[in-house]
């Protein structure tokens, strides 16, 4: 495999490059997070290796913060270090290398790496504008058919639109995927950010061994340097994908772990975005752009008719955007627009490209 840089981190690096230049450069697609509130102070438990699953108290309280809203007893929770890992655990211990992996796009960008990373092959199975960016499950039934994957990989909410699976297309997901002996791998790395409470309770399924959850602290309480993650894993699996993960890294980075502990025990995430996703929708439609249902996560993927020449208008005003391909087939007409910043950079940039709304 050709290992590759992840698109937002390069954009990101560029805006800094930009700055360290002393140009007023800005990213309108990546977030630009607050300090975290009220983090512990170090003591030498900091320095020791935790367990390979992960701190117990640790597990314990992911497992009912993240994943409460599931009935999974036949799982247990690992702790990972960040969702990356989990994935990557996941996929080499529950497929063979060459396995097929399905992304249904939009999609995000690190899902196709991290299957090369695993030695198995992603396949997209493009969504459309007219199914509003939603997953299209009749293409997918007939990828599934035709290609008899090992996994489907999915976002929940999804990275980049925003949108949250509807219980019953997670009934019809669960159903093909036991039907084919598919796993179904769901990250729901941002399911603290979410806008539709009522929505986001109601997104789960009955329980069967062949579900993977993954979450993160990265987004949901802005520790995305701590690299620390959690992962509800099969019990059929759960022996192999503790052995890989403690191959690479041993066990989670325990300063990460620790914080994670207090992020819980501050009870709140320190992102309140609810002002910055109404300005944020408020520029789409003042710039005429079409937008899908967005319920969850600090992003917006808007259709823009004419993305080059938005692109380029944006570049001339030093505003950096990631723009729809990063995410799979049939996105390049769309853009990652990130609403996690304070509403007075938000304001800023939206005046930059739209000075006379």
């Amino acid at each position: 495999m050709t290992a590759r840089a992840s698109p937002t981190l390069e954009l990101a690096n560029a805006v800094a490059v930009a700055k360290a230049r002393g140009e007023d450069a800005w990213s309108l697609s990546t977030p630009s997070f607050p300090d975290p509130p009220a983090l512990p102070t170090p003591d030498p438990s900091w320095t020791k290796l935790t367990p390979a699953e992960g701190l117990p108290e640790l597990r314990d309280q992911a497992r009912e913060r993240f994943f409460g809203h599931w009935h999974l007893p036949d799982h247990v929770c690992v702790i990972t270090a960040g969702a990356k890992a989990g994935l990557f655990a996941a996929l080499r211990a529950g497929l063979a290398s060459g396995a097929r992996v399905i992304l249904p796009s939009p999609t995000w960008p690190s899902y196709a790496d991290i299957c090369e990373a695993a030695y198995v092959k992603p396949l997209f199975c493009p969504t459309s504008a007219e199914l509003e960016l939603a997953l299209d499950m009749v293409a997918l039934e007939r990828l599934v058919s035709e290609q008899s994957p090992g996994a489907i990989i999915l976002a929940n909410p999804c990275n980049p639109t925003g949108r949250i699976i509807p219980t019953n297309q997670l009934d019809d997901l669960v159903g093909l995927c036991v039907d084919h002996g598919v796993l179904l791998m769901l990250d729901q790395s941002f399911s603290n950010i979410v806008f539709d409470k009522s929505a986001w309770k109601a997104s789960t399924t009955r329980p069967t061994q062949n579900i993977v959850l993954f979450d993160s602290f990265s987004k949901n309480y802005v520790l995305q340097g701590a690299r620390v993650g959690a992962a509800m894993v099969p019990k059929r699996l759960a022996e192999r994908f503790v052995a890989l993960h403690q191959t690479i890294v041993s066990s989670a980075p325990t300063p990460g772990q620790k914080l994670a502990l207090a992020a819980f025990a501050n009870d709140t995430s320190p992102l309140a975005l609810d002002r910055q996703r109404r300005m944020a929708r408020d520029f789409i439609k003042s710039m005429g752009w079409e937008q899908a249902p967005q319920e969850g996560t600090f992003y917006f993927f808007p259709r823009v008719a004419n993305i080059d020449v938005f692109v380029e208008f944006a570049r001339t005003k030093n505003v950096y955007v990631l723009t729809g391909d990063a995410f799979g087939p049939g996105c390049d007409s769309h853009f990652h627009l990130c609403f996690g910043k304070s509403e007075q950079e938000l304001a800023h940039i939206f005046g930059l490209l739209n000075p006379d709304p």
